[in-house]
């Protein structure tokens, strides 16, 4: 084992994973990864099915083994340690609670396991059952009680023995949306008062927006972007990023002067940088739905129309509920989605409608790749 600073000779990650990967026979669950983490982060692993978040988190768990790479665990290496030896806290979406043992008992059992004393037990048992609101419980079994209920037991069993790190694995996936938002805020309070590691799993992005310090968002078995929540949504680096987290308007056209992109329509685009991309080069350009505002065509003002606008008419208006969605036929044949903040149904654009659609080339954004 190396001991509790990095290879570097720096002082060491929560977790640090190096050239980390997974093959099952032909298939790669995960390619050549590396990431660190660090102490007391809450970093969420997005992504969708089949993108390996999961399985990064079973291999730091110690649930499957490496078929290349190092983790280092607070600067140890623990890649061929048995997953009981970690310390690791784990957190499941179908609360893995045992039936035939009430509240108490689940929540003892991992200090039982660990051979603590009684009195210890109970003073660690009554403070975690405190954390998650379940004081009084205690002699309940599980099927007596509700699935918010049982997922707050599955966290004060994992937080009671105080693992450095606590791995979620989709926990509010069962749960309603009303039920979600709630355990949302309740596992963001934990994490704040208990200052652990918290690594997370969810397809979920308004969930992972919501909680994440910062975001690992996987595709096909690697890191798509790693970065904050409003890195990922303002400076996401390709398609897959723009595509899956929010909504986007992507609009090809070329590079024809430092920070002007011209579409294919004939559309002149000011952009907040073209670096990192060569006169005359080939990109795509992300604005988003609510970064569009919408004018009357018949008589727009000079502060009304921004860095970048076109002309068009008003193709379909949704109304849905505290959003309304208006998709525009810019007069060149392009349709620009935008999204606004709702006013009564009977205010909304009628179709056919000619506006002017305007946005700042500060939300203008050059694709990185």
């Amino acid at each position: 084992m190396h001991n509790a600073t990095d290879l570097g000779g720096q002082v060491a990650h929560a977790i640090a994973l190096k050239g980390i990967s997974k093959t099952y026979g032909p298939v790669t669950a995960l390619h050549p990864t590396d990431l660190s983490v660090e102490k007391g982060e809450f970093l969420t692993l997005l992504g969708p099915s089949g993108s390996g978040k999961t399985t990064l988190l079973n291999l730091i768990a110690g649930a499957t083994g490496p078929t290349t790479g190092t983790i280092l665990l607070d600067g140890c290496d623990i890649t061929r340690m048995p997953p009981r030896e970690r310390g690791i806290g784990m957190v499941f979406q179908n609360y893995a609670l045992m039936p035939h043992m009430n509240v108490f008992d689940n929540v003892a059992y991992p200090l039982r396991a660990r051979h603590q004393p009684a009195n210890t037990i109970r003073a660690k048992v009554t403070e975690a059952l405190d954390r998650v609101g379940l004081r009084g419980f205690e002699n309940r079994k599980p099927r007596q009680l509700s699935g918010g209920q049982q997922q707050r037991v599955g966290i004060a069993r994992c937080i009671v023995y105080s693992p450095t790190i606590i791995l979620m694995d989709e926990p509010l996936g069962a749960l309603d949306k009303n039920l979600r938002e709630q355990m949302q805020g309740e596992i963001k309070r934990l994490h704040k008062d208990l200052k652990t590691t918290v690594i997370y799993v969810t397809h979920d992005q308004e969930e992972a927006f919501n909680m994440s310090d910062r975001i690992c968002l996987m595709s096909t078995g690697q890191i798509a972007q790693l970065g904050t929540p409003d890195e990922l949504y303002f400076e996401p680096v390709n398609e897959f990023v723009a595509d899956f987290v929010g909504e986007s308007n992507l609009i090809e056209g070329k590079v024809t002067a430092a920070n002007t992109v011209m579409t294919s329509d004939g559309l002149t685009l000011v952009v907040c940088s073209t670096e990192g991309h060569a006169i005359g080069s080939l990109v795509k350009v992300l604005v988003r739905p609510e970064k569009i505002e919408m004018i009357g065509r018949s008589a727009p003002t000079v502060t009304s129309v921004r860095d970048n606008a076109c002309a068009g008419t008003v193709a379909q208006t949704s109304f849905v509920g505290g959003m309304t969605r208006i998709a525009v036929r810019c007069d060149g044949g392009r349709i620009l989605r935008i999204k606004t903040v709702s006013s009564r149904a009977s205010d909304c654009a009628p179709a056919g409608l000619p506006v002017t659609v305007s946005w700042a080339a500060s939300d203008t954004v050059v694709l990185k790749s």
